[in-house]
């Protein structure tokens, strides 16, 4: 487990970045009033979280096509399945910026729904960062040791089940470590929280298609999201 007590950990966020998970489309287009709002909820969230996160190291069998089978859990997910191909092993990881900034978010949305909105934007910002910055310093470890680390790669994407967080989480013991639960659904709360599967090979080309911290749109499926990079 790993927490950020520093309150300054959050500064370098880039407001693009919260301004386009709020659905501002031309950044420069922007008046000096929405930068400012973009800042000060930036500032807010940031304030308001308790950053924790999880690793364990598991190992990966592939029994079959498009079947992964890491510590005794089955999942059947071609597109897990590719992701994951040349890696003997994986990192099941999770994070959250904690419960604070689920309460924050909605005192915002009982003012003024646009102020909300931002805070949901800075929110999102803040925990890919978060993600970012925690995996890349996982990642510079395991190269010492002759591994590579594919990008992230979380339950809901292509036909990874997102029910398989249950599974995942309960493996990581996420509620005990980071206070993370999730709903018979496979919903997590508190909501500005993120799980997923890191693989790793020691093929450097197998991991030369992004860092763990990495992938993100260039390696999701659902190329119509609003929020898409590329």
């Amino acid at each position: 487990m790993h927490e950020i007590n520093s309150q300054e950990w959050y500064s370098g966020v880039p407001l693009p970045e919260v301004l386009r998970y709020a659905g501002v489309r031309e950044e420069a287009a922007c008046g000096e009033e929405l930068w400012q709002s973009a800042a000060e909820a930036v500032s807010e969230v940031g304030q308001a979280a308790a950053p924790k996160r999880i690793f364990r190291e598991c190992r990966l069998q592939m029994p079959q096509e498009g079947v992964c089978e890491i510590d005794g859990m089955v999942w059947k997910s071609k597109s897990l399945a590719a992701h994951l191909r040349g890696c003997d092993r994986v990192l099941l990881f999770a994070a959250t910026l904690g419960s604070g900034v689920d309460r924050l978010i909605a005192r915002s949305s009982a003012v003024r729904m646009s102020r909300a909105v931002m805070m949901q934007a800075a929110a999102a910002a803040l925990i890919e960062a978060y993600c970012d910055g925690v995996c890349a310093a996982q990642e510079e470890e395991y190269r010492r040791a002759g591994y590579y680390c594919k990008p992230r790669f979380s339950p809901g994407y292509g036909d990874f089940p997102l029910s398989c967080q249950i599974d995942l989480m309960t493996h990581l013991n996420a509620y005990k470590y980071t206070g993370i639960s999730v709903s018979s659904g496979g919903q997590m709360v508190p909501m500005k929280s993120v799980s997923a599967v890191i693989g790793l090979t020691r093929d450097r080309q197998g991991g030369a298609t992004g860092s763990c911290a990495g992938g993100k749109c260039a390696d999701c499926p659902h190329v119509g999201c609003e929020f898409r990079r590329v």
